[in-house]
């Protein structure tokens, strides 16, 4: 086979011809390896400046009335559980079930206004959400998700371990005005189980990567997951709320507001939606934690487009002060060091404005009236 390639290809070469007919010599100076990378970020950022212009391709909004241009986001719906992984049927949550045991209470606080029960949920097969049912003791006023940011647990949101200022503690707060709250457990930024004693392998990859890294190669995400538990939260809800009485909701901080945009406008379900210390135009995407990034998300979604699909229901974008994530962890004494790099920090209010007006823009007149920015 490789006899006959030669003779094919030896019409193409003359004895003492050094340049193969219709080229030119190549006699661009310095490091060639360099250069390439250098193109390639340049056709990927001209790229990823584009997508904005190019995503309305992907859309056919119906604005005839709230039903229709509800029913005309449904394919754009379909391809975002796709690439977020949300594709398995969730099993039924009719219940919380109360985690106790014969030394430990399922109720971990009793206030005034409502107690605090330690509950878990099972959205699929393996998969179970966990968290704090905060019950009001009258009749609910609403049901809320609230969603805490990665490296905050449902006791700092709650006001019972410290953490958090108490004008912070939202879940404790939404609470006391009556809503049903629940507050689930994300995964966090922590390596202490990035690993497998198996293999004698450990990383300084955050357990959110470590998650994301395996689901990838499955067509599934670390959001993903965690959007099937919130949902699983609206599925009960719903169940729990039949007739429809009651609103529901979902509010979250940085990487909970992540899941709440997400959330939002996957469900119709959701009522009103608050996203805090998170939204914000997304074609820097690659300068964030790698477990952020999503196949092809700006190919048609950024924050405007999520926002956009809220409507006409109530979103609340609030710019307010994100957490500082430089990197992963350090390596430590035996750990290899395999982590992406990937930084967080608050967003530009100029650039919050502009994302929040581009999600405006996209909804014809009334429907985005629902919609708000707050400081």
């Amino acid at each position: 086979m490789v006899y006959a390639v030669a003779l094919s290809c030896s019409g193409l070469f003359v004895s003492g011809q050094t340049i193969l007919p219709g080229t030119t010599p190549l006699t661009v100076q310095g490091d060639l390896s360099e250069k390439m990378v250098a193109g390639i970020d340049q056709f990927l950022m001209r790229s990823i400046d584009e997508s904005i212009s190019k995503r309305e391709q992907y859309w056919n909004r119906d604005f005839s009335s709230p039903n229709a241009y509800e029913k005309s986001l449904a394919p754009n719906r379909e391809r975002l559980h796709k690439i977020l992984g949300v594709v398995e049927n969730r099993l039924p949550v009719t219940s919380l079930e109360y985690v106790s045991d014969t030394s430990r209470s399922a109720k971990v606080a009793d206030a005034e206004l409502y107690s605090v029960f330690a509950v878990r949920w099972q959205v699929l097969e393996g998969v179970y959400g966990e968290g704090l049912l905060l019950q009001p003791k009258a009749t609910p006023t609403a049901f809320v998700v609230a969603l805490p940011d990665a490296d905050q647990t449902p006791e700092m949101l709650t006001g019972l371990a410290p953490g958090m200022a108490p004008k912070d503690q939202f879940a404790r707060r939404l609470a006391e005005q009556g809503c049903l709250v629940v507050v689930p457990v994300l995964i966090n930024r922590d390596d202490t189980w990035s690993g497998s004693e198996s293999v004698n392998v450990f990383t300084n990859q955050t357990h959110r990567e470590w998650v994301y890294r395996q689901a990838f190669e499955m067509g599934r995400h670390v959001i993903g997951y965690e959007i099937q538990k919130v949902l699983g939260l609206i599925d009960w809800f719903s169940h729990t709320n039949s007739n429809e009485a009651v609103k529901i909701g979902v509010a979250g901080y940085a990487e909970g507001g992540l899941l709440a945009l997400y959330c939002g406008a996957l469900d119709m379900r959701i009522d009103s939606t608050l996203v805090s210390g998170y939204f914000n135009k997304r074609e820097r995407i690659w300068e964030e934690p790698i477990y952020r990034n999503v196949m092809g998300l700006l190919l048609e979604f950024g924050d405007a487009e999520l926002a956009a699909m809220i409507a006409p229901r109530t979103l609340v974008v609030e710019h307010s002060k994100a957490p500082t994530i430089d990197g992963p962890p350090a390596a430590r004494q035996g750990r290899k060091s395999g982590a992406a790099p990937g930084i967080i920090r608050t967003p530009e209010l100029n650039q919050v404005e502009f994302e929040f007006r581009r999600g405006r823009a996209l909804v014809n007149g009334t429907l985005g009236t629902n919609m708000s920015l707050v400081y």
